[in-house]
């Protein structure tokens, strides 16, 4: 199979839900995912700004972290129930302990990153237009650093851990669906056992 064939994985997910840190390529696999499993893919933060009638960095500007984060819970409530979907989460939704974060048909995957990795691939623009970044008197690093710190236990509770960390998109989207693959199998074979 080529990496652009489309590949459903048996007993595919009803959705499946990207989760990590900002710059671990949530954006940037969840569409070749979305192709190579013929799903849609919807990026949160696309619909929070759609329902915000504004950008990210202007909700946080005007309104603050707490009207941005209803917005992210709104955005994620419209999402609940899609089928055959691919959904880019914030950095911050996982960790959200206000928001129903698993559901039937919902596999959540964890894209890990080293901060480092997730800086460089974000570049000076993409730290600039994340509030949570941008203003850390430290910069980014130290920012992310704790990020992770704080948000690690809530990743870990995804169903799937993939390494994105020297990976491209396609190889990330390769690797989960090998790790999609295997867990419908075991299911399977617990169901038949």
């Amino acid at each position: 199979m080529t990496e652009t064939e489309t590949h459903e994985p048996v007993s595919a997910p009803l959705s499946v839900w990207l989760v990590g840190l900002s710059g671990a390529g949530k954006s940037e696999v969840g569409p070749v995912l979305a192709r190579r499993m013929g799903y849609r893919f919807v990026d949160l933060d696309d619909e929070i700004e759609r329902l915000a009638g504004e950008g990210i960095k202007s909700v946080f500007e005007s309104r603050g972290e707490e009207r941005f984060r209803e917005l992210e819970t709104r955005a994620a409530e419209q999402m609940s129930n899609v089928r055959r979907t691919i959904v880019a989460t914030g950095g911050g939704w996982m960790a959200r302990s206000d928001i129903e974060r698993s559901a039937p048909g919902r596999v959540r995957v964890w894209l890990r990153v080293r901060p480092e990795t997730a800086i460089d691939r974000l570049g000076k623009s993409g730290v600039d237009s994340r509030p949570m970044l941008a203003t850390e008197p430290e910069g980014p690093k130290v920012a992310l650093r704790g990020l992770l710190r704080t948000r690690e236990p809530a990743y870990a509770e995804a169903e799937v851990h993939v390494e994105t960390d020297g990976c491209s998109p396609e190889a990330v989207a390769a690797s989960i669906l090998r790790a999609l693959a295997a867990r419908s199998e075991a299911r399977q074979s617990q169901d038949n056992g």
